[in-house]
């Protein structure tokens, strides 16, 4: 916090009284000790002064003997008792405070009985940094101090008071008309009675143009060309204010309908396009059960060409069945001919007539009996060939 740091004391910083004896001076710093520890070779220090000297150069500054941090100790308690009770001046002392007192006392003088340290003020809202010497005074002056209107007898804080007093309701103003005081609080209710503060005519809205106090009023009325026909004149207002109040219902109910209509009318439009989705979702399943109906016509088309291409291929292959028959028996007659063409070149000549006109009988019948049965088959195919009518393509 603010205030702990203002309060600390610099001991190295004080103005000792007379002057300090040679042997309780450190050598490095120049002031009497703090915290005063001893070396090995007997040489006293500060704590602080010696283990930032040994930080750069482990040496003893007196005597450049080697010193490590371990060979480090806290001097005789009377050393540092002698320091400790050495007078000083208080830090404040520039300021004013005229207190002298032992080194050891110094530091708990200015936290608690210094009359030239900083404290902040008492009061939670404000927490200012003051002169304790001056705490008093600024407490009593701080804007934050509790304080109430001398009038009304608020309970304020010191900084509202200012403005409190132009509303305060209490306090005694004078009528600007008739030079009268009372408190603000009635203040309002007076202007409604003043006698001389200025007002219209009470026919003003029905276009009197008059104007002055209100103690002149009653003399102006009875000249007002306005106050003979106020009765009507007056009725006639009311008629428009009736005309105004129900041309305001009749905008009302107007704006109300036109609500309506914007609703009835982003419904519709809703609903079209609700009716838009559901005609094209229902082309959509039209064209759906088409699409699925065209597919099993198809699938219908190529079971029947399938069937009618198995029988077609059914017969063709019968067809070459039997070309094959006849060619195999073509190939035996032309075997057997060969065969019987090289019997009769390796056989003896016949010895008579009657036997080779017997041979050459038999070969003919053999050869005209296969020649009608390769006619029969090609018959067959040659009439299948040229049959009338048209045949159907067929693919595998």
């Amino acid at each position: 916090m603010p205030n702990e740091q203002e309060n600390v004391v610099d001991l190295r910083s004080l103005q000792y009284v007379g002057t300090v004896n040679a042997n309780l001076i450190c050598c490095i710093c120049q002031v009497p000790f703090i915290d005063p520890v001893v070396l090995p070779c007997g040489h006293t220090f500060c704590q602080t002064c010696i283990y930032q000297a040994c930080e750069s150069s482990p040496i003893c500054p007196f005597d450049r003997s080697a010193v490590s941090l371990d060979d480090i100790q806290p001097a005789v308690k009377i050393i540092s008792n002698m320091v400790n009770e050495l007078d000083v001046h208080c830090p404040r002392s520039e300021e004013g405070c005229g207190y002298v007192g032992q080194r050891q006392y110094i530091e708990n003088h200015v936290k608690s009985s210094c009359l030239y340290a900083f404290a902040a003020c008492d009061l939670d809202e404000c927490k200012e940094l003051v002169l304790k010497k001056d705490l008093h005074s600024h407490v009593e002056a701080c804007k934050y101090r509790a304080t109430e209107c001398s009038m009304c007898k608020k309970k304020l804080r010191a900084y509202e008071l200012e403005d409190h007093h132009e509303q305060c309701p209490a306090e005694i103003i004078e009528c600007p008309y008739c030079t009268t005081s009372r408190p603000r609080s009635e203040h309002s209710t007076h202007l409604d009675t003043c006698p001389q503060h200025p007002v219209n005519c009470e026919h003003s809205s029905f276009g009197c143009q008059w104007s002055g106090q209100r103690y002149e009023q009653d003399t102006h009325l009875e000249l007002c060309p306005y106050e003979g026909i106020k009765a009507f004149l007056r009725q006639q207002q009311q008629q428009q204010q009736m005309l105004r109040d129900e041309l305001n219902t009749v905008r009302k109910e107007n704006t109300t309908l036109k609500r309506q209509q914007s609703d009835q009318r982003r419904e519709i439009e809703a609903l079209a396009v609700r009716l838009e989705e559901m005609q094209e979702f229902s082309q959509e399943s039209e064209m759906k059960t088409e699409f699925e109906t065209l597919s099993a016509s198809m699938a219908n088309l190529e079971l029947k060409q399938n069937m009618a291409l198995m029988t077609e291929t059914f017969r063709l292959q019968e067809e070459i069945q039997s070309l094959r028959a006849v060619c195999h028996g073509m190939r035996m007659q032309m075997h057997f001919l060969l065969m019987d063409r090289r019997n009769s070149a390796a056989a003896p000549p016949p010895t008579s007539a009657a036997s080779s006109s017997a041979a050459a009988a038999a070969a003919a019948a053999g050869v005209n009996a296969s020649e009608g049965q390769s006619l029969q088959a090609l018959n067959r195919m040659r009439s299948w060939l040229d049959a009338p009518g048209p045949r159907q393509d067929t693919k595998l």
